[in-house]
């Protein structure tokens, strides 16, 4: 199933955009609200298409096939916007294709990370937004508009793309902020030497590494998406209307990154050299032990051998060289800390 919803810049009272909002069906986009006939009568609009099922059998989804129609876009373009495919800008003379990636939650595990993958198809005066998963906040991203409506009203369909490329984005500072948080509980497990499960302890340490990397992917090409929209190769966006902050978000998200693996790599450090440190501490335990009792076994050895040139002595006299070294190993490895 596909939820499609409008949102339509129709007309401009008092500096202020007016944003009609509705949802729509195929019937709709046959009738009333078909593409064409909408580009004529608005400024510029913004179309969302959720496709809340994966139609992974797109040749024989029917209603993928009839958006294909409707919308005037390729059966191929949908399948890459399915597929899990790299960010990138396509001029297909037709229409301009945009794929734009995010990070949708914190993973702490190796295969717990989520991505979220959207296609943005421009076509003149409409953007499709055409995506599977979580839709986004839609709603809210439209009030933002009003506290600079004339950058929406000048910068048309360059602002609107672009501030929606920035509300993708964001969730990852939060996705940031979580590994941030478990990285620092997992330095004082620790450092304050409490008993954890080692195998946990090192999948998660594993699991984000593994995820900021794919992170830093993605943004990286995300930022060539933006760099490609700014350069004179694309006539249909204005630079000036390219807000600075995006390119600043992605710039600032992937020193952050950088940062936060900077800091796995020394958890890893810090865990590796914890748990040598147990082993070498249950090692002087047991040489501590194995010299306790070699050495008072070595002296009732050489004292208790029956030979007539041996000196005699006292039982008692043994003992107390046995107790008296026993206590001297105590000591010495006491002051070395060994036990």
């Amino acid at each position: 199933m596909a939820k499609m919803t409008y949102y339509i810049v129709r007309d401009v009272i008092e500096k202020h955009p007016v944003i009609e909002t509705c949802e729509v069906s195929l019937e709709d986009l046959r009738g009333e609200f078909n593409i064409e006939a909408v580009k004529k009568q608005c400024q510029f609009c913004f179309l969302d298409v959720f496709l809340e099922d994966s139609p992974f059998d797109l040749d024989h989804n029917q209603e993928i096939l009839d958006l294909t129609v409707l919308l005037d876009i390729s059966l191929d373009t949908f399948e890459e916007i399915i597929q899990d495919s790299r960010p990138r800008l396509d001029d297909y003379q037709e229409y301009l294709f945009i794929l734009f990636k995010s990070i949708g939650k914190h993973p702490t595990e190796i295969d717990g990370k989520s991505e979220h993958q959207c296609g943005l198809i421009i076509d003149e005066n409409v953007l499709m937004s055409i995506h599977v998963g979580i839709p986004l906040p839609l709603e809210k991203l439209f009030r933002l508009f009003n506290r600079n409506p004339q950058m929406l009203i000048r910068g048309g369909i360059t602002y609107l793309s672009t501030t929606y490329f920035d509300a993708l984005i964001d969730p990852t500072y939060h996705v940031l902020d979580g590994w941030r948080k478990l990285s620092d509980d997992i330095e004082w497990s620790i450092l304050s030497q409490k008993r954890v499960d080692q195998q946990t302890t090192l999948s998660r340490l594993i699991g984000i590494r593994e995820s900021i990397f794919d992170t830093v992917k993605i943004l990286q090409a995300d930022r060539e998406v933006v760099n490609r929209m700014k350069s004179p190769n694309m006539p249909i966006f204005k630079k000036e209307f390219i807000p600075p902050e995006l390119d600043d978000h992605i710039r600032h998200l992937l020193d952050e990154q950088d940062i936060l693996r900077a800091t796995i790599s020394d958890l890893m450090n810090l865990f590796f050299n914890a748990e040598s440190s147990k082993t070498n501490r249950v090692l002087s335990r047991y040489t501590f032990v194995t010299s306790i009792l070699l050495l008072p076994s070595l002296i009732a050895g050489i004292f208790g051998m029956n030979n007539i040139h041996f000196p005699q002595i006292s039982f008692w006299w043994v003992l107390v060289i046995m107790v008296s070294c026993m206590g001297g190993l105590w000591f010495l490895f006491k002051k070395k800390q060994l036990i």
